[in-house]
């Protein structure tokens, strides 16, 4: 006899609740998507910048970045948007997970600060592999880039 598929659980429903969100901010199917701190960079970065967790959307052809809600922490709105051809991302790994510095000649470059965890890790993996350069790393303490 067949058993019924089991119930699935309520996080991979409220995982597949948030995708479907994310989905209708993008223009297309989504490859990757990851939550993480977002901020300008400016001077002393690490004192004044305002940080916001947020929702990084990527697709095959352009990364969004989408904001949350104050109290529900769903996501709410698309504040950022660029052609994955205009970025230039470097990755770094520092103590507490990982930092992506986005750079586009449109705008002022942005930091992503990520938890070190294995969805971070691809989502970091797939956008630097689909961006067609790699801006040179701020801190001596980045990984090295071995894609030559």
């Amino acid at each position: 006899m067949d058993q019924p598929d089991p119930e699935p659980s309520p996080t991979s429903a409220r995982e597949q609740r948030r995708t479907q969100r994310l989905q209708s901010f993008a223009d297309e199917p989504l490859v990757a998507w990851t939550q993480g701190w977002v901020s300008r960079e400016i001077r002393l970065h690490g004192v004044f910048a305002a940080r916001t967790l947020d929702f990084a959307v990527l697709t095959d052809t352009s990364l969004c970045l989408v904001s949350t809600g104050f109290f529900s922490r769903r996501p709410r709105r698309r504040v950022f948007s660029a052609p994955l051809a205009d970025l230039l991302v470097s990755n770094e790994t520092v103590g507490r997970g990982r930092r992506l510095r986005i750079s586009s000649p449109a705008s002022r470059p942005l930091r992503l600060e990520l938890r070190d965890n294995d969805e971070t890790a691809a989502f970091a993996a797939a956008l630097v592999a689909r961006t067609p350069g790699i801006a040179p790393s701020d801190t001596p303490d980045a990984e090295p880039d071995d894609t030559q």
